[in-house]
């Protein structure tokens, strides 16, 4: 399944204490996830399970390395940009030894990703943005803070909240109104001095922040808006956690997970990432486009539910002669709704309520 050579250049060949084989450690962190245990777990079994032996071809008396040195393999994948290794030398022994066939069907869908970041509030956002800023041009260094005013030092100084009564309506107000106004200083203070890249993220994301989250009423004095922006920022620890709806009563915090798996072998093809505020749909043809570049299958059909089914997709599968299969959604006025028309398919013909008959139609369509 593995080979030691393919992860060559990840270790230093002559120099240092010999390593671990990869293929070996790739092996465990693959029975690691089928298996669903922590890292300790992971070596425990290499002393006792003997389906792990046999799968990876270990003599009985195995001596197993320490935990640590799973999480330094996947640092070390990380870091080369090898952390799909595993997963692309599954899908590619599969197709060699013919799991996959030439043509196949996919199946699509996603599910919710929660993030690690903490959820914070404007109040959290602002102070933790404008310390950010501040950090990114250099004024952490002392030589560099005395040359800042005493109310933006003191946002390098603590990285705690304000101690004021936060239950207290009008202190939360006078709060936010003193973030507000120091927000925008800071980042003059930090753009027009400094045209690092550092700084153009962190002064772009705090001027989201503001953007997204503040309104001015109609005194002029800065206010949290009502309602939630579509793209909002929610966190600084990771800021591309976004609000994510799965169902009407389901909402999560982080990203969506698109997962792609092909109905004859059942093995997942695709796992990719995307915001959590996208419609399922977005990235259909990204991913079925992924799918057929790295297995060099052919998707000929794919199963999605209503989300998948948008007359955008339908088209560009339509072109790509792959046919989409997806429920369309059900009309809120049942009047038009697809269940009210009468169908001729030998004519053929489509004829609506209120008598009328369309026989016009493209055999492109799905």
């Amino acid at each position: 399944m593995f080979a030691d050579d393919d992860l060559a250049a990840l270790y230093c060949l002559d120099n240092g204490r010999p390593s671990l084989p990869p293929s070996l450690l790739s092996g465990i962190l693959l029975l690691q996830f089928y298996d669903d245990v922590s890292d300790a777990e992971a070596v425990a079994r290499l002393s006792f399970d003997l389906r792990w032996k046999v799968a990876l071809t270990l003599d009985l008396d195995f001596d197993p390395p320490h935990s640590s040195s799973l999480s330094v393999f996947r640092g070390r994948l990380l870091e080369h940009g090898q952390e799909r290794y595993a997963f692309d030398r599954l899908l590619a022994v599969g197709r060699a030894v013919g799991f996959l066939s030439e043509k196949i069907t996919l199946l699509i869908d996603t599910t919710p990703q929660l993030g690690a970041g903490a959820v914070q509030d404007t109040c959290t956002l602002i102070r933790k943005g404008i310390r950010r800023v501040l950090k990114a041009a250099g004024y952490q260094a002392p030589a560099k803070r005395r040359g800042l005013a005493t109310n933006l030092a003191e946002y390098l100084e603590s990285d705690h909240k304000a101690e004021m009564d936060w239950n207290d309506p009008t202190a939360r107000a006078a709060q936010l109104k003193v973030l507000v106004a120091d927000a925008p200083v800071a980042l003059d203070v930090a753009l027009l001095a400094n045209d690092d890249p550092e700084v153009r993220t962190t002064g772009w994301l705090l001027t989201k922040i503001l953007g997204d989250d503040l309104v001015t009423d109609e005194h002029g004095d800065p206010q949290i808006g009502q309602g939630v922006a579509p793209d909002r920022v929610m966190s600084l620890t990771d800021p591309e956690m976004r609000h994510g709806l799965k169902s009407a009563a389901k909402h999560f915090d982080g990203r969506k997970v698109q997962v792609a798996v092909d109905a004859g072998s059942e093995l997942v093809l695709a796992a990719e990432p995307m915001p959590a505020n996208r419609t399922d749909g977005a990235d259909l043809l990204k991913v079925v486009d992924l799918v057929e570049t790295q297995t060099g299958v052919t998707v000929e059909r794919v199963l999605g539910d209503t989300s998948y089914g948008t007359a955008d997709n339908r088209a560009a599968c339509a072109a790509r002669e792959i046919k989409l299969l997806s429920p369309l959604p059900e009309a809120t006025d049942p009047a038009v709704a697809k269940a009210a028309f009468t169908l001729d398919l030998d004519a053929p013909s489509a004829t609506c309520p209120a008598g009328h008959t369309a026989t016009t139609h493209s055999p492109h369509c799905p």
